[in-house]
């Protein structure tokens, strides 16, 4: 039961990301600067295209390891601990860039060079990342008990 939920829980954010686009008191999300962007050209100069882009990803693996989690089972596939430890990474490295790219910035390329900028904070991207730490919380407590299901 815990990694159905978790799976739930890690496939949330990829899907609640879509309420970034609109223009929503929530913010844009960890990737809201990707799709607000008017003249391409010009994205790739700003810090919060580059994030976006990096998140996008993360969420994309995310989405896919939630799906695993929910879809394998029905599968009769019993998900090894190395499986279970791989999302912990994954929503570990997550929360690390979340944290870096909100506190100091991560190097990007821009028009003289690389550059430190911090992206700012919104609630729809602290809510993205309190539901995969709590999908990665899940997790953990699978791997302690040595079930998947």
């Amino acid at each position: 039961m815990r990694s159905r939920l978790a799976g739930i829980l890690l496939s949330l954010p990829f899907f609640l990301q879509l309420l970034g686009l609109g223009d929503t008191p929530l913010g844009g999300g960890l990737c809201g600067e990707v799709f607000r962007v008017g003249d391409p050209s010009l994205a790739l100069q700003t810090p919060g295209f580059w994030y976006g882009l990096l998140f996008m990803l993360l969420l994309a693996l995310e989405l896919g390891f939630g799906l695993s989690l929910l879809l394998l089972p029905l599968l009769e596939v019993r998900l090894s601990p190395g499986w279970l430890r791989g999302g912990r990474y994954l929503v570990g490295l997550l929360l690390l860039l979340f944290l870096l790219t909100r506190t100091a910035g991560l190097p990007f390329p821009g028009p003289s060079g690389w550059a430190l900028e911090p992206a700012p904070l919104d609630p729809l991207s602290l809510l993205l990342v309190g539901l995969s730490l709590a999908g990665g919380v899940l997790l953990g407590e699978n791997g302690r008990h040595g079930t998947a299901s």
